[in-house]
């Protein structure tokens, strides 16, 4: 439970904040939903290791995303070469960056240069 008053987080029985003497609440208003916001994509791959990462690498920079045909991956499980693609979709504003963020993102192995170093 949260004070929305302080901020104060408080075990799930805590009704009344201590402090403040405001009821808890078990969240605290975030935005307004926007239900037409435009979604672009950004990145899509069928590696279940790429997938996970992509995630993290979304949710560490607070971008919002919603991966469409994820659940395919567990449903059609036609092998490691052949997987139904996962798709990243983010608001449209936030589409540039989240191409940055996501590049060179890829199941290939990288290529030899013929270098020893």
């Amino acid at each position: 439970m949260i004070c929305p008053q302080c901020g104060a987080e408080y075990p799930w029985h805590a009704m009344v904040c201590p402090q403040c003497d405001v009821e808890t609440v078990d969240r605290l208003p975030g935005p307004a939903p926007t239900p037409d916001v435009e979604l672009v994509s950004v990145f899509a791959t069928g590696d279940a290791g790429l997938i996970a990462l992509a995630k993290s690498l979304m949710d560490a920079e607070g971008i919002d995303f919603f991966v469409k045909g994820e659940e395919l991956q567990n449903v059609f499980p036609l092998g490691p070469t052949t997987r139904w693609p996962a798709e990243f979709c983010v608001r449209a504003e936030d589409a540039d960056r989240a191409r940055v963020l996501l590049e060179g993102l890829t199941s290939e192995l990288p290529r030899d240069t013929g270098s020893d170093g």
